[in-house]
This record gives C-alpha cells, sequence and structure tokens, in this order.
C-alpha cells in the first residue's frame, strides 16, 4: 500500500484521497467514516434479518399459546414452617457450650440442605405408603406388578417415588425471617396437600430423631468417661494415702481453695503450732523471773514489795518517833529502849523477809529456764521431722493435684451427666405455622406468563440467530469494508435499481444510479495525471455482481463529459451487453480475435447512450488462447487512436484465466463487488489472482447497494434525490 496524501485539497468528494504524481496509482487508501457502534450494528443486523426474527417470536408465541392447552393443570399446596437456631447438645462441661456463637447463616443453609436431602424423601415415601398410594402411582404413572412384588421391584417402585418427590419439591425461604416454605405441585390437589404435610412432618419428626440419638450418643459417652475418671479418681486417691502412710505423714484436716486446689494440715505441723505457743509463754515467763532475780539483789523483789515496804514504812515511823522523844528524854528512858528495840526488830523482820524473797526468785527463775529449754528441745525435734515431711511433700502434692485434677473432671462430668438426663431431648426448634391445603385452582400452566416466557425465548432464539448469521456471512455490508478487509480505494458505491433496467435507469439523469456512475467518474479523473484512465478493465470475483452493468453506465457517464468512448464486451463466454441493449451479436470480439481485421463492421453505434460498443461475438471453443494473443492489443492500440477510453467488460475472475489475461493489456482495473452477497473469501482470492498476474487495480466498485446498507451512511433514497425533489403539484 502506498502512502496516503495528507493534504486535505486532495481528497476527492467522496471522500478518497489523490495518489500525488510519481506513485503507483490505484494502491491508496480513502478517509475512514467513523466506526458504528455496538448498538448500531445491532440494529443493522435486526433489519436486515427482521423477517427472520419475526418469524422467530411468533412460531415461539404461538408454541407459548398453544402449550397450556396441551399441558396437564398442575396444582400447588405449601406448607410453612419456623425454624428456629439452636445450639447443639454438647458433651463439654458447663460453661463451655455458650462460649462459641451460632452462625446462622451456616445453620439455615444446613436446614434447606436437609429439607432437600435424600433420606426425608426415603421417610416421606414410608410414611405415607406412597407405593401403595393408589392416586400417588396414577398420577405419576408408576408401574407396579400385579401380586406379590420381589424385594427387588419394591426397592426399585420406591427408588422412583423418591426422586419424584424430590423432582418436585420446592424450598423457598420467606426473606428476612426464620419461616420456610415446602410445596408440591402434582395434577392433584388432595395428593399435593397431601405430600406437603408429610414432607414438614416428617422434617419434623426426623429432627427430633436426631436430638434425641444426639442425646444417647452422649449420655452413652459420658457413661463411658464417667467410669475411667472414677477409677483414675480412686486410683490417685489410693496412691496418696499409701504414700502418707508410707512417709509417716498424718493429716488432720484438709481444706480445698477457690480454685479447686486441697492444702492439707499434717499432724507434725499442728504439733509445732502448739509446741511454739507453749515456747513462747515459757520465754516470757523465764524473762519475768529473770527480772524478779535482779531485783532480788536490791532487796525489793515483785514477791515481797508489798511486805517489805509495809515493814519499812512502820519502821520509818518508829524511828522517827524514837527521834522525837529522844530530844526531849535520855537513852535510858525506858519508852526510847522500848522503842529502840522496836527498830531493831523490824530491821531484822525486813532482812529476814528480803532472805526469803531471793530464795523464792531464784527457784522460780531456774524453773522458767528448766520450762524454756524442755520446750526448745521438743521444738527443735519438730522442726527436724517437719523438714523431712516437707521434702517428702514435693511428691505427695504432685499426688494431691492428681486426685483434684481427676475429682474436678468426674464431678463436672457427672454434673453434666444427670443435666441431660432431666433435660431429655429439649425443645424442638421446629414448627409448623401453616398446614398445606388442597389448592382451589392451578397453578400452572399461566396463559400470560406462557406469553411472556415465549417472548422472552424467542427474543433470546432470534439475537442467537442473528448473531450466527452475522458471524457466518463475511459479505460486503459497509462498502468501506473492502478498505478495511481487501486493501481497496473505495471508488464508487452503486444505488440498488428496482423497478426498471439499469440501462434504461442510466439514461435519467435524476437517477440515483446516473449520480452514482457520475461519482464514480469523477472520481476515476483524479487517478492519472491525464484524468480518468484510457483503458479501463472491469471484472468481478464471480458473476452477476454488477460488472457488465457498471461498464454500461460507467461509458454512458463519460459520454455524457463530451469523450469518445468505446465499451468492449470481452466477457466471449457468456455476452451479456447484446442482451442488455438489445442489439445482435453477429460479429465482436471473437471474430477479430480470430483473425478478422474488419474492426469497422464490428463496431455499433449507441446513440441513445453515446458510446460505441463492440459485442463479444460467437462464442469460441478456445476463449482463453483467443484472449491471450497479440490480437487484443492490437484491437486496444487502434480503438485508442479512435476513442478517448476504451473499457473493457471482462469475465469473471474465479474459475477462469481471461480477466488475468486481458488485465494486463489495460492501464488498469475496476473490480466490482455485489454488496450483501460477495464473502470475503472469494474477493480475497479473486484479488490475489489479479495481483499475481501484474494488474493495476484502481479501487473497487461496490454494486447493488440499497436499504440493507442505509446505516452505514449509503442510502440513496434521500442522498442522490434531494437536489430534484419531487415536483410541484399542478394548479
Amino acid at each position: 500500500m502506498n502512502n496516503v496524501a495528507q493534504n486535505p485539497a486532495d481528497l476527492l468528494p467522496n471522500g478518497t484521497t489523490v495518489i500525488p504524481e510519481g506513485e503507483a496509482r490505484g494502491y491508496y487508501e480513502p478517509s475512514q467514516p467513523s466506526a458504528l457502534s455496538v448498538v448500531e450494528h445491532a440494529w443493522a443486523a435486526l433489519l436486515n434479518h427482521r423477517n427472520l426474527v419475526i418469524g422467530i417470536i411468533l412460531a415461539t408465541l404461538a408454541l407459548g399459546i398453544l402449550a397450556p392447552f396441551l399441558a396437564t393443570p398442575q396444582f400447588t399446596s405449601k406448607i410453612r414452617l419456623e425454624v428456629l437456631p439452636d445450639s447443639p447438645i454438647a458433651t463439654s462441661v458447663e460453661g463451655q457450650r455458650d462460649k462459641e456463637l451460632i452462625n446462622e447463616l451456616s445453620f439455615y443453609n444446613t436446614q434447606y440442605s436437609l429439607l432437600k436431602s435424600d433420606s426425608l424423601a426415603e421417610r416421606v415415601v414410608r410414611a405415607g405408603n406412597l407405593t401403595n398410594d393408589k392416586s400417588f402411582l396414577a398420577a405419576f404413572k408408576l408401574d407396579v406388578p400385579e401380586g406379590a412384588m420381589t424385594s427387588a421391584q419394591r426397592q426399585d417402585v420406591a427408588r422412583s417415588a423418591k426422586n419424584i418427590l424430590l423432582d418436585l419439591l420446592d424450598v423457598s425461604p420467606v426473606r428476612s425471617s426464620s419461616l420456610v416454605d415446602v410445596s408440591f405441585s402434582t395434577p392433584s390437589p388432595e395428593l399435593s396437600a397431601k405430600l406437603a404435610n408429610l414432607w414438614g412432618q416428617q422434617f419434623l419428626q426426623a429432627t427430633i430423631d436426631r436430638r434425641f440419638a444426639a442425646t444417647s450418643d452422649a449420655r452413652s459417652y459420658l457413661e463411658t468417661r464417667l467410669e475411667a475418671l472414677r477409677q483414675n479418681l480412686e486410683t490417685s486417691e489410693r496412691s496418696l494415702i499409701n504414700y502418707g502412710t508410707n512417709k509417716g505423714i498424718v493429716t488432720i484436716s484438709s481444706e480445698t481453695d477457690g480454685d479447686g486446689r486441697t492444702r492439707n494440715q499434717t499432724l507434725v505441723a499442728a504439733d509445732i503450732r502448739d509446741v511454739s505457743a507453749s515456747l513462747s509463754k515459757a520465754r516470757e515467763s523465764r524473762i519475768a523471773a529473770e527480772a524478779d532475780l535482779a531485783n532480788s539483789t536490791t532487796g525489793v523483789t515483785s514477791q515481797n514489795a508489798q511486805t517489805i515496804g509495809n515493814l519499812r514504812q512502820k519502821r520509818a515511823e518508829i524511828a522517827g518517833e524514837l527521834s522525837r522523844k529522844q530530844t526531849t528524854f535520855a537513852d535510858d528512858y525506858p519508852e526510847i529502849v522500848s522503842l529502840r528495840a522496836q527498830v531493831a526488830t523490824l530491821d531484822r523482820a525486813i532482812g529476814d523477809e528480803a532472805g526469803r524473797a531471793t530464795r523464792g526468785t531464784r527457784e522460780a527463775y531456774n524453773a522458767a529456764m528448766r520450762r524454756e529449754r524442755e520446750l526448745q528441745s521438743e521444738m527443735d525435734g519438730l522442726l527436724q521431722k517437719y523438714n523431712v515431711q516437707q521434702r517428702d511433700s514435693i511428691e505427695m502434692a504432685i499426688l494431691q493435684r492428681e486426685v483434684d485434677s481427676n475429682r474436678q473432671l468426674y464431678e463436672g462430668l457427672l454434673q453434666r451427666y444427670k443435666e441431660i438426663g432431666v433435660a431429655g431431648v429439649g425443645t424442638n426448634n421446629i414448627s409448623v405455622v401453616d398446614r398445606a391445603l388442597p389448592a382451589e385452582k392451578p397453578s400452572t400452566p399461566i396463559l400470560w406468563l406462557n406469553i411472556l416466557i415465549s417472548l422472552i425465548v424467542g427474543t433470546g432464539l432470534a439475537a442467537g440467530a442473528i448473531f450466527g448469521l452475522e458471524k457466518i456471512d463475511s459479505s460486503i455490508r459497509d462498502p468501506q469494508d473492502v478498505t478495511k478487509r481487501h486493501g481497496l480505494p473505495l471508488l464508487g458505491a452503486i444505488p440498488e435499481v428496482v423497478g426498471q433496467e439499469v440501462a434504461e435507469a442510466i439514461t435519467d439523469k435524476k437517477s440515483p444510479a446516473y449520480e452514482a456512475y457520475f461519482s464514480l467518474m469523477t472520481n476515476l479523473s483524479f487517478l492519472t495525471t491525464h484524468g480518468a484512465p484510457r483503458t479501463i478493465m472491469l471484472t468481478s470475483s464471480q458473476p452477476r455482481e454488477g460488472k457488465s452493468n457498471s461498464s454500461l453506465c460507467l461509458a454512458t457517464v463519460l459520454a455524457a463529459t463530451g469523450k469518445s468512448v468505446i465499451l468492449v464486451d470481452a466477457d466471449i463466454r457468456n455476452p451479456s451487453q447484446n442482451r442488455y441493449l438489445d442489439i445482435p451479436n453477429s460479429r465482436g470480439l471473437s471474430h477479430y480475435l480470430a483473425g478478422d481485421d474488419d474492426v469497422n463492421g464490428m463496431i455499433s453505434e449507441l446513440s441513445k447512450f453515446g458510446f460505441s460498443i463492440i459485442t463479444a461475438g460467437k462464442v469460441p471453443p478456445n476463449a482463453a488462447e483467443l484472449l491471450g494473443s497479440q490480437r487484443l492489443d492490437q484491437l486496444i492500440k487502434t480503438l485508442l487512436q479512435r476513442y478517448d477510453h476504451v473499457l473493457v467488460d471482462s469475465p469473471p475472475l474465479l474459475g477462469l484465466a481471461d480477466a488475468p489475461l486481458i488485465a494486463r493489456r489495460v492501464e488498469g482495473v475496476l473490480f466490482t463487488i455485489e454488496a450483501n452477497s460477495t464473502k470475503s473469501r472469494a474477493i480475497a482470492t479473486a484479488l490475489m489472482r489479479l495481483r499475481m498476474s501484474g494488474a493495476k487495480i484502481f479501487g473497487a466498485i461496490v454494486t447493488k447497494v440499497g436499504a440493507r446498507n442505509q446505516l452505514y451512511g449509503y442510502g440513496y433514497g434521500y442522498g442522490y434525490g434531494y437536489s430534484y425533489g419531487a415536483e410541484s403539484p399542478k394548479d
């Protein structure tokens, strides 16, 4: 692909670009219009396949309307259950089972799964005796052998009944509540109500059975564990007692603290406490005796202090009286002598009393000392014995802790065992809120719902069909696709002519066809430095793509500009121009190629169209050999001497060697493509053959552009007819 001209002034009227002089002409890329959105593509596909869409939707709608009249009416009954979360019975010790929160979402999902379980369906079959229920068997056409059934046959019927129930079951939780609806739909309203009630009752009973089984299992487990723990407790207590006996450890009392640990008081510890108290008292007595002994040296002791004090007071009184008397009387005065004798007597009495007190104090001190020594000796022995027991009590404490642990486990499990025995299975968390009742009218089929579903299904099928067809269809819808897919410049988009022949439409300068070919001719005038190419071949990938019509119309438009134009029908295998123009085909190109040099006798003047034509002539047996000869080159050179433009209508490319042979003898090729028909693979193959032959391809002409292409900007109802409009009505 050559470089595209970037100057806006080089753009052609239809948006293509001019190839700068000196570059290979015919290989340029026109400017691209904006791509269609997904919605626009979908709308275009819908318009293109509207008949198919309408047919599919009408067919599904007819089936939707007909289905209710052919279907068996179904009656729906539902039972409403309340499912409350409940903590499962556990075997943990007291206080542990309340520590974990219940995951409600997991709980309810479990309950819904249990409602749909096979085991529940089997319970319902057994509880309702459905294998012998004639109404159930008849409703679902279950074949039951007459007479006695074998075990295998009975199991097959039960299995079929179970599968039917699971297929009919519908479990619908009520939003934002603990309620759930269980419903069945059958041809009989009574049977539907019976099945729904059976299902709800059996679900409730199954829950009770599971809870009872859980309680029984817990009791069995606890009984086993209690027996084991009891034996462990007895063994540990026996070991503790034996150890204490062997070690001489006598326990006189035991205390249990808040943590369940046992604290024992031994006999030695009690003796130490008692001896320690006695020793303290003896020590106090000894200290007091020692103080009294110290005071006895002064003549005053705690024992005779009052007596001696009285004697001394009396002596002081008598001595005072003696002193007063001596001031008056002589020493030999009898009263003086008497008083002196009393004083001497009191002195002796005081001395005797002090001696007696000292001896008693010493004896009391000695006794207190002996008592203290005895108690201290006893305390030393007890402490030595206590220290030995303390070392032995380490192992005893270990045995005691083992006893405490075994006792706690045993008492905890025993308490749990008693609780389970009292509580039993507890309160069931499943209850029936509303029982199922026979329906008064069928729940299905519903006509309006069937119609709605049919419309949805029909729309989906139609969309799928359109999508598939669009994926399969590789034809040219958007004329600009010839550039995107095949690298060809789009030189013209020709509208589809409806209701008249192309030969007639091209003579009307107001027609869309004329305007389209005139635009094509304008684009051709920019392809070379001398204007429109003088020799042009028109071909296509396959027949009936508008190649011959385009040759005829392009010749007409070129002639209308005052140019002398001749059209050569080179499709000598299948001549068509003579049929379009309704002229004889007695002599033509095949005759010249075969050796007839009377060119003038082969040229027909078409005054109606303004150009001349050489028809194909008689069909030869060796078309490829004739077209490959030098006679064709001579003819074209001869015609160029008399005409401004020579147009060659060649055969299609696929399967034939004619077009590549002709393409090498002209300036370039216009490749004709039929819109909405020709496949991209055929186009690509044809272009590859042309390029391999060395042909120069100017661009593509997309023909038969119709209403299906309007969305791509190529509708002609308004575009080419706008300037002429509708004629004003006559007055």
